[in-house]
């Protein structure tokens, strides 16, 4: 296979100095499991977490009713998603054939089931069901914006980047019709549920964006490429510093388009929201 198998913009370990000097099996090795990782969780995500709120608002199994179109719409989703994580997964199974690696345990939380359950826990049972919508309106015009990022990005492999491009294009109509639920649920919503979700809107956001999750599974990468303990545990912990409140924005710029999203779909025009955001340095001063 020609080209990295792993977009280089999203391996923040490969900034470390104690990374610059790696073998090129190694950090072929490394780019195999970061591939690995990447599409096994876009496979979950798309079918344990966005395929599953599809389902709902397609059957009417929501806290708000929604028009014929979106619950229609919403089958398109479920065929798009699951078509996404079959493609990973094919992709995974071909990374496999070619170069003989198999992978390394992954677990099956992904950054938004996570972030879900961060919100679920801070959130009334009563509140659940709209959390999740809102979670995954979030999530799916997030993956959006990063997958078309790394579109314009030409140094890795091919195939990884028809696969990509398709994958985009499917999801550039999936963030409308998303941002389009968001703004209707949200204006549905009555003033206590938006007080309750307002204020945990800004943790999410950054328990999302963080990438902790992935420190873990990486540190077993690192381990698998046989660096020294007290290397991996340097490269981690200096790789990965908890942002302060005020540097989150420039540390993970998608924060500033989460933001943008909740803009154009009414959420920041209510006060309290848009208050708890400016708390945690989430909107420009």
């Amino acid at each position: 296979m020609v080209g990295h198998l792993y977009p280089p913009a999203k391996a923040a370990l490969l900034t470390h100095p104690l990374m610059k000097n790696l073998p090129p099996d190694k950090l072929r090795l490394f780019f195999i499991h970061s591939a690995y990782k990447f599409m096994g969780d876009i496979a979950i995500f798309e079918t344990e977490t966005v395929n599953e709120v599809a389902m709902k608002i397609s059957n009417g199994h929501t806290p708000i009713a929604f028009p014929d179109d979106i619950r229609h719409d919403a089958l398109t989703i479920i065929i798009d998603e699951a078509y996404h994580a079959y493609v990973a997964r094919d992709f995974m199974r071909q990374i496999e054939q070619r170069t003989g690696v198999k992978p390394l345990p992954m677990g099956t939380e992904t950054d938004l089931s996570r972030s879900m359950a961060f919100g679920k826990q801070r959130l009334p049972e009563s509140l659940h069901g709209l959390w999740e919508i809102i979670a995954v309106c979030l999530g799916e015009n997030t993956l959006t914006k990063d997958l078309l990022n790394l579109t314009a990005e030409k140094t890795f492999n091919e195939v990884l980047h028809l696969v990509m491009e398709d994958h985009v294009r499917d999801e550039g109509r999936h963030a409308v019709l998303f941002m389009n639920v968001l703004k209707l649920v949200w204006s549905e919503m009555d003033e206590s549920a938006r007080l309750a979700i307002g204020q945990v809107l800004p943790g999410f956001i950054r328990e999302y964006l963080d990438p902790k999750a992935l420190a873990g599974y990486e540190r077993v990468v690192l381990e698998q490429l046989g660096l020294p303990a007290e290397h991996i545990e340097r490269i981690l912990s200096e790789t990965y510093v908890e942002p302060a409140l005020e540097d989150f924005r420039a540390r993970y710029p998608l924060s500033g388009y989460l933001v943008y999203v909740l803009m154009q779909c009414d959420v920041l025009a209510h006060a309290p929201t848009r208050e708890a955001l400016r708390r945690f340095k989430l909107l420009p001063q």
